[in-house]
């Protein structure tokens, strides 16, 4: 493997990295961070138009029919927002005890990443090889990074009184998702 293939996959990763935390920025100006009841499947299609808009921008000229990207996050996001998880990605949890937060956040980003995961193995599966292995990818990765995040939102939280905390947190968990999941997506692309 030679430094310039790595160099260049490094880039690749750094740009879905990039775009997915702007989609996460950019769907600030239209969703409130709130806490789980606020946060509905009205929100969660709109925050998933715009991160699966974001992250179009990275899949359009690596796979035929990137658009159903868009499509498939803006229903799945919805779908998050109507169950009992609601749309995760923009909201944080009322306990501010840090354990909890820890096994919450695995437990629901788990369920969240698979569900997202589901739904874009629609769109990539048929195009990659072993593109199922996406499902658990997305499952494990949102699991590791809402965790991450609910626990930096809370310490944050906590240590200066301020909710901006919470939304930090959030940040750090879209970078997470976006910098575990980039890792074989980058992988998954170059098998094809």
């Amino acid at each position: 493997m030679s430094l310039k293939f790595v160099k260049t996959e490094f880039f690749v990763w750094l740009q879905w990295v990039l775009l997915t935390l702007a989609g996460f920025l950019v769907s600030l100006l239209f969703i409130e961070i709130g806490e789980k009841p606020d946060i509905g499947a009205f929100e969660g299609a709109i925050g998933g138009a715009v991160i699966g808009l974001a992250q179009w921008f990275f899949l359009r000229s690596r796979i035929s029919n990137a658009g159903w990207w868009v499509l498939v996050c803006v229903l799945s996001w919805g779908l998050l927002g109507v169950t009992g998880l609601g749309a995760l990605g923009w909201f944080t949890p009322r306990t501010p005890q840090i354990p909890l937060r820890i096994v919450y956040g695995a437990i629901n980003g788990e369920q969240m990443g698979l569900l997202i995961g589901l739904a874009q193995w629609l769109v990539i599966g048929k195009q990659v090889t072993a593109g199922w292995r996406w499902i658990i990818t997305s499952s494990v990765c949102w699991a590791v990074a809402l965790a991450i995040g609910w626990t930096v939102g809370g310490l944050l939280h906590q240590a200066t009184g301020l909710f901006l905390g919470e939304v930090v947190g959030l940040a750090v968990a879209w970078i997470v998702a976006a910098a575990t999941t980039g890792i074989p997506l980058v992988c998954f692309l170059n098998s094809h």
